[in-house]
């Protein structure tokens, strides 16, 4: 049960971040820490509940966030992504774990492509000659950016995908050890 509440957090916050990227455009770092830090508390709340993880999956779980953040380090470093996805984005991976890191980030890639596309088509709308005949229609996704893309929902997205296993799997658990 505490597990549920914890996992219910991470999907708040999951929501807020794509909240804050859609009217800001700002993943703060007490968000990122946020989900960062509740993740041992996820860890605490399963060995509570009678379901702790296994070690190696931890263990693996850290890796693999390290990795995604070393790899989105460098695209920022060549001012591909943003700072606070490059920050959310492993700390979502280290709840996905082995067990959803590459779905997760293969739906944080087709939101935020989806998203990207969506801004691209708008601006090329924008560009063309017959968005001067509709000025009072505001297709406008970024008004102060035009080129920016809300990442942030994408990387809530796969979050809300992984908590939603997460869940699953522990009620599966559940019911396997009460029947």
């Amino acid at each position: 049960m505490l597990t549920i509440i914890v996992i219910a957090l991470f999907v708040i916050l999951m929501l807020w971040a794509a909240y804050s990227d859609l009217t800001s455009y700002t993943l703060s770092n007490k968000l990122c820490l946020s989900v960062a830090l509740l993740y041992p508390i996820y860890l605490l709340s399963r060995y509570l509940d009678g379901q702790m993880l296994p070690w190696s999956t931890v263990l693996l779980a850290l890796a693999i966030a390290a990795l995604i953040f070393i790899i989105f380090a460098v695209l920022f470093a060549l001012n591909i992504m943003g700072g606070g996805d490059v920050k959310l984005i492993p700390a979502v991976a280290l709840w996905a774990g082995p067990a959803y890191s590459l779905q997760f980030l293969f739906l944080m890639a087709l939101i935020g492509g989806g998203i990207a596309a969506v801004i691209l088509l708008n601006n090329r709308l924008k560009a063309s000659k017959y968005y001067k005949s509709s000025e009072n229609i505001n297709l406008s996704v970024a008004e102060k950016n035009e080129s920016a893309v809300p990442y942030g929902v994408g990387i809530a997205g796969g979050g809300i995908y992984v908590a939603y296993h997460l869940a699953t799997t522990l009620n599966q658990f559940t019911a396997i050890s009460q029947g």
